[in-house]
């Protein structure tokens, strides 16, 4: 496989990605990380998920400033400052296989969990939110996977869609620019993956863009039932690749 072919297929799936950012808030790593896994290496695939994550935080933080529950995402991003640093580590020094497929049953428990129409029924106290963040944090920074703990999390609540969608993407604020950060201070970045992450940035926020458009006018039960079968996809991802 030529590097030009290499490239058309990472900007389609980008775009896949990105459709997915923009509808649901999250799922971008789903689609993206095992294409680009296969076709850069998965360090590479992770810290190239992370940069183009940047400018898509930016297009999508008007939305986030409004309809997001801060006192709820506050907790849950400050606690995943606390533990991104962690999961990088991870990154560089574990083999993350056994760590990915936890992650994936995971995933897979809550999304079975929420299937049966569970739910909680008080507020969510500060250690349960710290406790969510720094699991989130500690995953994200070791995977770039940790959207489907919070959605499951703002969906387990009382949150409709849109508090839901925002809610996820309020929570990569505080996550995408601390594990750019933390990539960059063990040294990933290398001047092919920055070459990268700009080029498929371009299909990415496109995609972003698009998806956070069709968004509107989804009914909350389509969107539960699109977002339950994201999660459940991620988790089946993550234990088979």
């Amino acid at each position: 496989m030529t590097f030009s072919a290499d490239l058309a297929i990472a900007a389609a799936t980008l775009f896949s990605a990105g459709f997915s950012r923009g509808f649901s808030g999250f799922g971008a790593a789903l689609v993206a990380m095992p294409i680009l896994a296969i076709l850069y290496g998965p360090v590479d695939a992770v810290v190239i998920m992370t940069l183009i994550e940047i400018p898509a935080t930016a297009l999508l933080l008007p939305t986030v400033a409004r309809q997001a529950d801060w006192r709820a995402i506050m907790p849950l991003g400050l606690a995943s400052l606390v533990t991104i640093p962690v999961g990088g580590w991870i990154l560089v020094s574990v083999d993350t296989e056994i760590l990915q497929k936890a992650i994936g049953a995971l995933v897979l428990l809550f999304a079975v969990l929420l299937a049966t129409g569970w739910q909680y029924r008080r507020p969510p106290t500060l250690p349960v939110l710290a406790g969510v963040g720094g699991i989130s944090g500690l995953i994200g920074g070791a995977a770039n996977m940790s959207g489907p703990l919070v959605v499951v999390f703002l969906m387990a609540g009382s949150n409709t869609a849109r508090q839901v969608r925002a809610g996820v993407m309020a929570y990569f604020t505080f996550s995408t620019l601390l594990r750019a950060a933390v990539y960059g201070a063990y040294g990933l970045f290398a001047s092919s993956v920055l070459w990268l992450a700009g080029i498929l940035a371009l299909p990415y926020l496109l995609g972003t863009w698009t998806g956070s458009h069709l968004f509107k006018g989804v009914s909350e039960r389509l969107f539960r039932i699109a977002v339950l079968l994201l999660v459940a996809i991620m988790g089946f991802v993550a234990l088979l690749w």
